[in-house]
């Protein structure tokens, strides 16, 4: 097989290469510097098919181009790749060194075309620079701790010091044995494109799977951070309104007007309801949805507890049905439930009667419905909520439309809250 051949099919690919790192660098070329690994090895494989066209042109073209130019050109071209690799691990681009060795290379390769012309000399410095592209590149994956190791890591690493191996033995081949021309049909230019091209589209798609693989471990990361950060915002307003709910429960203790102190406590029981809600987030884990049967019994169970209830001999019943919803409405149904119960306690056993509040909840099709009873005194006649004066189930109806539901009340051997709501969404 003719060298020129492999060498026209092993441009083409690294044209296909080329594109194939500019399209994945502009896709992922988003603020702060993702995709910019992809496009240092674009710019890097698009100046060495440069080269390698200019080196298809000798014995055409004017050694200045054929020879100089394809040469330099094509180490410059190695050169951005390891420039790339670096930004992928997270290193300085070393700029300074390489834009020194490019240098030293292109005068070096200038100096054996035109004042010292030694085809044998040009093709031993051109393989030994070869070489070192690709230790340095093997090198760079193996020890960076950017990536896990694994087999794609081991499969890049190999790959370049497999080439970097060729290209050392074809050195001290040339050092001994040198052809008139790199396009001469000889087994050891022959050997040299079938390896570099078949190098070339390994090192490519590794390059490109583990700069993916790379982003993909990023974002894992960064949501995991994001995700602890959550938390502990959510921990921070936990304990936040806890701080306050407990200050507004001293002041009701200190309020020596029996009525203001019934408006701090029934606050206090309102905020202890939201901070409920943030307990369980921060609990699960969850940002946006929460287990509502968990979240009401959660709340009416702390209101029990901080209203004596069993000491008075009053019970409670829970009856509730897993119902998953959107944090948002999650708030205004626990303070429905707090303001529904708290109502039951403080109206349905008057005299230090006993009896028990029922509290369920359950879904009927599309529709969730909280229901708060008790075996109370029931209901005055002619009832309406906020006759009273109270805020109570005022509040309780005006947040059962915020939630997109209605609110009934009713006497059944006691009173019976019924609030109904979207159960999706």
């Amino acid at each position: 097989m003719d060298p020129r051949t492999i060498a026209l099919l092993m441009l083409i690919s690294g044209a296909e290469c080329s594109m194939l790192f500019f399209a994945a660098g502009f896709l992922r070329g988003i603020p702060g510097g993702a995709g910019r690994p992809s496009r240092y090895w674009g710019a890097g494989t698009a100046a060495f098919v440069l080269g390698l066209l200019g080196l298809a042109t000798q014995g055409i073209a004017h050694p200045w181009f054929s020879v100089a130019f394809a040469n330099s050109s094509i180490i410059l071209g190695q050169l951005l790749i390891l420039v790339g690799i670096r930004g992928l691990a997270g290193l300085r681009p070393a700029l300074p060194r390489y834009g020194i060795s490019w240098l030293v290379y292109s005068s070096a390769a200038i100096l054996l075309t035109f004042v010292l012309p030694s085809t044998r000399a040009r093709i031993l410095l051109f393989s030994l620079a070869i070489a070192a592209f690709y230790v340095e590149a093997a090198v760079l994956i193996l020890v960076s701790k950017a990536w896990r190791k694994g087999p794609l890591t081991l499969f890049l690493a190999g790959t370049f010091l497999t080439l970097a191996l060729f290209f050392a033995a074809r050195a001290a081949v040339s050092a001994f044995l040198s052809p008139p021309s790199i396009f001469s049909p000889t087994a050891m230019n022959l050997a040299t494109y079938i390896v570099s091209h078949v190098g070339l589209i390994g090192w490519s798609l590794g390059l490109l799977l583990l700069e993916q693989q790379k982003t993909e471990a990023d974002l894992e990361r960064a949501l995991r951070g994001k995700e602890v950060l959550f938390k502990e915002l959510q921990h921070r307003i936990k304990n936040s309104i806890s701080v306050i709910a407990s200050l507004v429960s001293l002041e009701s203790t200190r309020a020596e007007d029996a009525r203001c102190a019934a408006v701090l406590e029934a606050l206090e029981g309102r905020i202890s309801a939201i901070a409920s809600l943030y307990e369980q987030l921060f609990r699960t884990g969850e940002t946006d949805r929460v287990d509502l049967d968990l979240y009401l019994k959660a709340v009416v169970e702390a209101l029990f507890s901080g209203q004596a209830a069993r000491d008075r001999g009053i019970l409670l019943e829970l009856d509730l049905e897993e119902i998953r919803i959107d944090a948002r409405r999650a708030v205004p149904l626990g303070i429905i439930a707090n303001e529904l119960a708290a109502d039951s306690l403080k109206h349905a056993f008057p005299g230090g009667r006993t009896g028990s509040v029922r509290v369920s909840l359950r879904a009927e099709g599309p529709t969730a419905i909280l229901r708060v009873r008790d075996d109370g005194v029931g209901l005055p006649e002619g009832f309406a909520p906020g006759a009273s004066g109270g805020l109570g189930l005022v509040l309780v109806d005006m947040l059962a439309r915020q939630v997109g539901g209605s609110f009934e009340a009713s006497s059944e051997g006691g009173a019976a809250f019924t609030v109904r709501f979207p159960g999706e969404g």
